[in-house]
Formats: C-alpha cells, sequence, structure tokens
C-alpha cells in the first residue's frame, strides 16, 4: 500500500491527472502478461551491475536499479516528451524530432535487455537477421495479450500486413533484404481489436552499431469505437532494436506518443492501449528473434 501511495505521490509532483496517475502507478505495479501464441519469448530477467553499466545511454540511478532488479524499465510522459531510455544517439535524435513535430500529450517509453539468443550470437550476419525481422509484419497476426480492462487474453492484431499505399490497398509480401538500407518507408494495413483496421506510414532505418529504428505514424483517423480519439499523424510508435557491443544482449527500446482528442475520460483508456501495444511489438520481437 505505502508503494502505491508514492506512485500516486510521484504522479502528482509530474502534474500527472488523479485518474492518469493511478493507471500509471497500476501500470508500473502489475507484471505484464504477453503470450505470443505457443511460441517462447527472451524473457527479462534481473541483469549483472556490469552490463547495465555498458548500456549507451545515462540512465538516471531509478533506471539502473530498475534494470539491474528486472532486466526493463518503462517511464511514462505528459506533454514533454522522453527519450532518455534510448540505447541509441542517432535513434534518440530521431524520435525526438518526430515527437517535436506534433506535441504528444501522452506517452510512454520502454526499455528491455534481454540475452542475445544462442541462435543469433554466432552468426556472422546476425545485425542483418535482426534488420530483417523487424519488416515481418505478417508475423504480428495472432499476437495476444492480457486485457486488464476484460481481465483475460485477448488478441491484439488479427490481420497485419504491408500494402502500396493509402490508395492502393493491395496486399504484399513481407519484404526481405540483402542489405541493410539506409532509410525506406513502407505502409502496414492492421486491424487490432481495440482501434479496428488502421493504416500506418512505416519509416525504417539502418543506423551505427548494428541498429534498427522503425517508426509508424497513423494515416488516417483512429476510432475508439464510434468516438474518434486520434487524428491522421497523431500517433508516433517507435521501436530500436541493437545488439549490445560484445553480442551478448539484445536491446528492445520502444517509445509512443500520441496526441489524444478529448475523449470524456477515456484517455487513460487510450494510454494503456498503447503501453500494452509496446509490450507486445516486444515480445513478438522477441519470439522472431528465437526461431530466427
Amino acid at each position: 500500500m505505502l508503494s502505491r501511495l508514492k506512485h500516486h505521490r510521484a504522479c502528482r509532483e509530474n502534474g500527472l491527472p488523479w485518474g492518469i496517475g493511478l493507471l500509471v502507478a497500476g501500470l508500473l505495479l502489475a507484471p505484464a502478461i504477453l503470450v505470443a501464441g505457443a511460441a517462447p519469448i527472451i524473457a527479462a530477467s534481473p541483469l549483472p551491475v556490469a552490463v547495465v553499466d555498458a548500456i549507451p545511454v545515462a540512465l538516471d540511478a531509478i533506471a539502473k536499479q530498475k534494470l539491474v532488479a528486472t532486466g526493463s524499465y518503462s517511464s511514462f510522459f505528459q506533454d514533454e516528451p522522453r527519450v532518455d531510455l534510448c540505447p541509441n544517439p542517432g535513434a534518440a535524435a530521431d524520435i525526438t524530432r518526430t515527437l517535436s513535430t506534433f506535441h504528444p500529450n501522452i506517452g510512454v517509453q520502454t526499455l528491455v535487455v534481454a540475452p542475445m539468443p544462442a541462435n543469433l550470437a554466432s552468426r556472422a550476419d546476425r545485425n542483418l537477421v535482426l534488420y530483417n525481422l523487424i519488416h515481418q509484419f505478417r508475423t504480428m497476426e495472432g499476437i495476444q495479450y492480457f486485457s486488464a480492462t476484460h481481465g483475460k487474453i485477448r488478441t491484439l492484431f488479427t490481420t497485419s500486413h504491408g500494402v502500396k499505399g493509402p490508395g492502393d490497398r493491395v496486399v504484399l509480401s513481407d519484404p526481405r533484404y540483402s542489405t541493410i538500407e539506409p532509410v525506406h518507408v513502407l505502409f502496414l494495413e492492421q486491424d487490432d481489436t481495440t482501434f479496428g483496421k488502421n493504416l500506418y506510414a512505416v519509416t525504417v532505418k539502418g543506423l551505427e552499431a548494428g541498429a534498427a529504428e522503425l517508426t509508424m505514424s497513423n494515416v488516417e483517423q483512429v476510432w475508439f469505437g464510434i468516438v474518434p480519439v486520434l487524428k491522421p499523424g497523431a500517433l508516433k510508435l517507435s521501436m530500436v532494436i541493437q545488439p549490445s557491443a560484445d553480442g551478448k544482449y539484445l536491446y528492445f527500446y520502444g517509445n509512443v506518443g500520441i496526441a489524444v482528442t478529448k475523449v470524456f475520460g477515456m484517455e487513460a483508456k487510450v494510454r494503456a492501449s498503447f503501453y500494452n501495444r509496446i509490450l507486445a511489438l516486444y515480445n513478438w520481437y522477441a519470439s522472431q528473434a528465437l526461431r530466427a
């Protein structure tokens, strides 16, 4: 109970509305329960201090303590975007510029550090494999997560595939690249159980240190049932995949910023949905990495 009160106090000190602050406290205190079919995942677990110290980002004491204890850490932001958990400076600069263009009022970032899968650790083409995995959009179909609202496991994406563009929804096969490209833009159509079918513009970049950065932005209005909640371009979701310098660990960073429409108290539900989305994407990517 004392821990919960501390979280509530911290939310008030950071200017979060009480209702959203309560949600944030609940999310930080409750374990994330995610399932990706029958596939195993790379579980986050306690890390040696030396491994946390080697993460190429200036972490504060709380983040370091949480990563040492659990292997992951999340922080929420309101109005002022945060990227201080991103392990790649180039990606952090990109995400900062992206978020600054539309002034999100709700956001969350997550860093997970897990052992590199044994099947990838010694591969000469490991970075290319990690890069191609981020393009396997069809394998997102059927991702499941534990819905706190419904109190049960639910499917997140019922369909997920690339398309040619806003004016041509012809379904495309997942791309596979023979080399890591500096940057390219794709379009992704997904049907999820919360926001229905939506089109996203996807930018993928190959960065230094073997990192890959993916950024998604909604092309069209997003609806929560019959209520419009996100205008076109009001969602910016980024994920960064990067091996550690010694190749023994895999860094997964996710960041979601949203400029949510005032929807009569449903801001907290929207926020929770995108928090779960980051965790689901980690679960999805980790499962792919184990099978690569």
